[in-house]
């Protein structure tokens, strides 16, 4: 077993906290909160990362809080090659990004951004399909987002848009994004400060691509549809993990993205390869260039 800690002890580190658990691939040895009245199940709590890292019990770590964390635990644990799972968006800037990325490319680092859609089984699948059909392809719809979370830290576009951006990133590597238009289609400048934003552009002058993405959605969504040019259509429900071919489930599994992340970390921590990290690194600064010239973190 690999023990694993965990920065973080929001909701959505809680939920990674849970599949942790579950996942009988890992220990999880520790928790960094700087909560007070805290308490996990026989899991020790630290208030702060330096703390965790000097205990030196943890072989892997995921940070699950605020993007700056992430830059800052990578480069308490670089010297030791510490392999990292690191929740998105993974920076708070561009200049930021290209910092990790040289830290992680020069050290040769297993360090995995959680871009979940990559992790999704249905997700592999439907790349295949894209790949088979992508002289075939007349646009690209995604809705991505959801009710929240109204986070202080974040714009909401780089907590939703970020893997609507990467996914396509991660499908077309080659491919540019041209002639890009942004609209705010829906906006709360109340306390919660939420907005709903769709991008519109081609990639390489052909495909049509159309993003709605953002946090006042009525309820959660996350779909990506591939209209191809005599009509027919690939939908990929990433909520419910089914794949569809006009209407009708090509295919479907149960296991959850996390658990797929985590199974796949632990292959690449087992066999030290860090072939995947780069792959993700790379799309994440793509898609963090993107977000920045339209939106500050």
């Amino acid at each position: 077993m690999i023990n694993i800690s965990v920065v973080g002890c929001g909701k959505w580190a809680r939920i990674i906290i849970n599949e942790i658990s579950k996942n009988k691939k890992y220990n999880l040895k520790s928790v960094v909160c700087r909560r007070d009245k805290v308490s996990f199940n026989n899991i020790r709590i630290f208030r702060s990362v330096e703390d965790m890292i000097k205990d030196n019990s943890a072989d892997c770590i995921f940070v699950a809080a605020e993007p700056q964390l992430n830059l800052e635990v990578l480069t308490l644990t670089k010297s030791k090659k510490t392999p990292l799972i690191l929740e998105k968006p993974v920076t708070d800037s561009y200049k930021n990004m290209q910092l990790l990325k040289s830290i992680v490319t020069e050290n040769n680092l297993i360090v995995y951004p959680n871009l979940i859609n990559f992790f999704s089984e249905t997700f592999n699948e439907f790349k295949k399909h894209i790949e088979k059909n992508i002289s075939k392809i007349k646009k690209i719809i995604i809705h991505e987002g959801d009710f929240g979370p109204f986070r202080k830290n974040i714009n909401p576009i780089w907590d939703w848009g970020f893997h609507s951006i990467s996914l396509l990133y991660l499908i077309f590597k080659d491919k540019e994004f041209i002639n890009v238009k942004k609209m705010d289609i829906k906006s709360d400048n109340t306390i919660r400060k939420g907005n709903v934003t769709k991008f519109i552009f081609k990639l390489n002058n052909k495909i049509e691509v159309n993003i709605i993405t953002g946090i006042l959605f009525k309820k959660k969504i996350r779909k990506a549809k591939v209209i191809l040019r005599n009509n027919d259509y690939y939908e990929n429900d990433m909520i419910y993990h089914k794949l569809y071919f006009n209407k009708k489930i090509i295919y479907t599994n149960k296991v959850t993205p996390i658990s797929s992340l985590l199974n796949n970390f632990e292959l690449a921590v087992k066999n030290k390869d860090s072939s995947t990290s780069f792959e993700l690194i790379e799309a994440s600064c793509k898609t963090t260039k993107f977000l920045e010239k339209y939106y500050k973190c």
